[in-house]
């Protein structure tokens, strides 16, 4: 694995990405969680390049990297904000349990306010596992 992407000869790898994209259509799967509000507020970056992103990171959880729920079809742009902390819309910074939420909504087409009350870390892996 060079650069953090799975080797093109990892077939365990290519399959898990045939699932996701048969699943997401090949498609960003972000606007799907997005008010019309958020929707016209998105700070955006190139639409091009799309990625498989891993909710729960290879090095975190290796043990979820070819668990096709883990998985989500993201443009990279959005992909690396998340990576970094930082909110997919506006760029600003996010502590880990917003960056979690933010998962959560995705992963779930939720269009729903951060409550800090909800461990979104927990409701994702229950999802997964």
């Amino acid at each position: 694995m060079a650069n953090g992407r799975r080797a093109s000869e990892d077939i365990e790898w290519q399959n898990t990405k045939k699932l996701v994209d048969r699943r997401d259509k090949k498609s960003c799967q972000f606007e799907k969680c997005l008010s019309a509000k958020e929707f016209h507020q998105l700070i955006k970056g190139s639409p091009i390049t799309l990625d498989r992103a891993h909710i729960f990171s290879a090095s975190n959880h290796p043990e979820l990297i070819y668990n096709p729920k883990n998985v989500i079809t993201l443009r990279r742009f959005l992909h690396r904000r998340l990576d970094d902390y930082k909110n997919p819309i506006n760029e600003q910074p996010l502590s880990y349990e917003e960056n979690r939420y933010w998962w959560w909504r995705i992963k779930n087409h939720k269009i729903e306010k951060y409550d800090p009350e909800i461990d979104y870390e927990l409701l994702l892996l229950s999802e997964i596992k």
